[in-house]
């Protein structure tokens, strides 16, 4: 049987999170007949880099991370190293570098680093798409928020 929902490429997922998933993209088919597309899973910490680069990069203040204290050592990161002109790849660097230090002292920015979220992208959701998506998650997320740099859903389990 065909699986309700697709992976952008290089997407990790464990298996705990992929049966999840499956139960969601499930529920959400059924409700709209339409499949979600998994945009992030696992992520090393150059990803996870990355991701808070597109994040800061896209204007987003990280407002949205539990852990305000970890999240803006990663923001002055990113600021210091914009102020310095650095190329990308320097910048994301740096921001590597907060979190490794982070990651040292058992501080996690996101549950992506643990294996314990996914991304689902919604820019082609509609309105009621997003609520019945945000239904389906019901019992098998931890916490759902729909962020809006780049647009998601981030699905915590």
């Amino acid at each position: 049987m065909a699986e309700n929902y697709e992976f952008k490429p290089g997407v990790i997922l464990s298996h705990r999170v992929k049966t999840k998933l499956k139960k969601i993209a499930d529920k959400y088919y059924s409700l709209t007949k339409k499949k979600i597309v998994v945009t992030s899973g696992a992520r090393t910490i150059k990803s996870q880099a990355s991701a808070m680069y597109g994040k800061l990069s896209g204007g987003d203040k990280l407002t949205v991370y539990k852990n305000q204290v970890a999240a803006l050592q990663i923001k002055k990161a990113y600021d210091d190293a914009v102020e310095y002109k650095k190329t990308k790849d320097k910048i994301i660097s740096d921001i590597e570098k907060v979190i490794e230090k982070q990651i040292k002292k058992q501080i996690f920015i996101s549950k992506h680093l643990k294996e314990g979220a996914i991304d689902i992208r919604s820019r082609d959701m509609s309105s009621d798409e997003k609520d019945k998506f945000k239904m389906a998650t019901k019992g098998f997320a931890t916490r759902v928020i729909l962020e809006t740099i780049p647009p998601h859903f981030h699905i915590q389990f």
